[in-house]
């Protein structure tokens, strides 16, 4: 009877995605700032960027493989990004260049 409970908790854990679960990093746009400035996430986590600013603000990357476009995000709109590779890549806001952040993922 023991063997058979444990299969199936491992059969649970395995078509569950396993014992972690995946986690959630929220950044605020505010100041024409991210922050944070560096977000280190796992395959599967979300980035949720929250524009608290008065300015509008876009998010783009042109990293290779991790290129994307958010055109416009007005003041108090979300945007999630789910992490789906692993690599290095740069996220800035083409309205204020000097917005930068940094997202590894692991």
């Amino acid at each position: 009877m023991r063997l058979f409970t444990a299969l199936i908790v491992v059969c649970a854990i395995v078509f569950s995605g396993g014992l972690a679960s995946a986690a959630e990093f929220s950044v605020s746009q505010k100041k024409k700032r991210f922050n944070p400035k560096l977000v280190n996430g796992q395959l599967g986590d979300t980035v949720l960027f929250v524009n608290d600013d008065r300015y509008a603000h876009t998010l783009y990357s042109d990293t290779p493989g991790f290129d994307f476009d958010v055109r416009k995000q007005m003041p108090g709109d979300k945007y999630a990004l789910k992490l789906e590779k692993r690599g290095r890549f740069e996220i800035r806001c083409v309205i204020h260049p000097r917005m930068k952040i940094t997202v590894i993922v692991e």
